[in-house]
């Protein structure tokens, strides 16, 4: 019995063995030697405090790294928000790396709308696609630099991903069956242990990998611990709810609202912006089915329950009614609070599209969504305000639809915010394209 299950267990387990081994020879080249702890540029430190991801806390240690170069120049507007600008003869300075050569077209590129200086802040998420687009380009200029010096290993590749977790899959399958074959005793212990476990991951699913990302070389943990045990460690360590820690992505006003920032008018200032789903707490419908519920429950307990505490059974439902009532009364008045009708000029501060699917006919719908600042009342807007259907296969693209709108265009809008949905939009000014 043990020889038969060392047989089913080892097998699995010395094939991925194999496999790794293999592909790691094939793809690792010899690692360089690292220079001094000290001497790493900002976003390689940034980068080993995300334990081979950047995170954007890189942006700002990077926009003072070429403040200190000479590359930009710092300024504080006079609420003590630090924004940087291109120097003049910043050309004539030293060579840049690939990343530096980013961030500075990132500033250009926030600088289009007739300003000359961007808050740091404001180079980071919140813009959308033209953000993600960038953001993709920076991370792996910066984990190249970091291969270069020996302290990320590439990610690896997706197929052997899968064969090393199907092969442990296959390797605890073979102990499973080995304990079947030792004893009902043993087989119910190892199949409780591979229920909790199970469990976990099942609570796990949002945060499990699905994908192999760069990872770090034992002298990318040397040089983390380093830095991690460093007096500079504060000013590189990433924040704990940072803004796009996620991804791209979670900095957008999609499901909750968002502080974006708008150079509208040729003055950089924060925007509440609120998200593109409507409110799920607060309808009316809500209301009613609460009161339903609670009149009928405490109808059915006082019909048919009879205790000593009847009378405080009986009451539960109503106080829990209440209690839930008290907790709609003020998301019904912050749905009141959005206006029904506007119609206003203003300026889109973000830009995204996402995409559903439908299986009959098999169709991919793309939706281009904005968010249009309001400089009335000081608070934007998000909207769906364009749709584009394709076959489910196809790999046509609507490049009009993708370019009608970018960040900083100027439109004329009638729309309804409580309703989420745009009547009628029109081109003003549109930015460069």
């Amino acid at each position: 019995m043990v020889t038969l299950l060392f047989a089913f267990a080892s097998g699995p387990l010395l094939f991925a063995a194999a496999v790794y081994a293999v592909r790691r020879r094939e793809t690792s080249p010899p690692l360089p030697d690292p220079p001094p702890h000290r001497d790493l540029p900002v976003p390689v430190v940034n980068l080993l405090f995300g334990r081979g991801e950047v995170t954007p806390k890189a942006i700002e240690t990077t926009a003072f790294e070429l403040v200190e170069a000479g590359r930009l120049r710092l300024e504080r507007k006079a609420d003590g928000t630090p924004t940087v600008r291109l120097t003049p003869d910043a050309e004539h300075l030293r060579h840049l790396r690939p990343y530096e050569e980013l961030l500075l077209e990132r500033v250009r590129h926030r600088c289009r709308g007739q300003v000359d200086r961007v808050p740091i802040e404001a180079l980071g998420p919140g813009d959308g696609d033209e953000y993600w687009i960038w953001w993709r380009a920076f991370q792996r200029s910066v984990q190249d630099e970091a291969m270069a010096f020996g302290l990320v290993r590439p990610a690896r590749e997706k197929s052997l991903t899968w064969t090393l977790r199907i092969a442990g899959g296959l390797a605890w399958a073979a102990v499973l069956y080995g304990c079947a074959e030792l004893g009902s005793d043993v087989f119910d212990m190892a199949f409780r242990a591979t229920l909790i476990v199970s469990a976990l991951l099942g609570f796990w699913y949002e945060r499990f990998p699905r994908r192999s990302g760069p990872r770090l070389t034992p002298a990318g943990h040397q040089a983390a611990a380093w830095w991690r045990n460093s007096a500079e460690a504060t000013a590189h360590h990433p924040p704990k709810r940072q803004v796009g820690a996620n991804g791209p992505e979670s900095a957008l006003p999609v499901r909750e609202s968002r502080r974006i920032w708008s150079s509208y008018k040729k003055s950089w200032h924060i925007v509440d912006t609120a998200p593109l789903d409507r409110p799920r707490w607060g309808r009316m419908w809500q209301l009613v089915v609460l009161v339903l519920t609670a009149c009928t429950t405490t109808a059915v307990l006082t019909m048919t329950v009879r205790t000593a505490y009847g009378a405080a059974v009986d009451a539960v439902p109503i106080l829990i009614g209440v209690v839930l009532a008290a907790l709609w009364l003020p998301a019904r008045r912050r749905i009141h609070k959005v206006p029904v009708e506007l119609t206003f000029r203003g300026v889109v501060i973000s830009r995204w599209d996402f995409t559903t699917h439908f299986d009959d006919p098999p169709t991919v719908i793309t939706h281009y969504c904005c968010s249009i600042e309001h400089p009335e009342s000081s608070r934007a807007w998000s909207f769906e305000v364009d749709q584009w259907r394709r076959p489910m296969f196809s790999t046509e693209s609507n490049p009009q639809l993708q370019d009608r709108f970018k960040v900083g265009d100027v439109v004329d809008v009638h729309c309804s915010p409580r309703r989420r949905k745009i009547h009628q939009i029109s081109m003003v000014e549109a930015v460069p394209r």
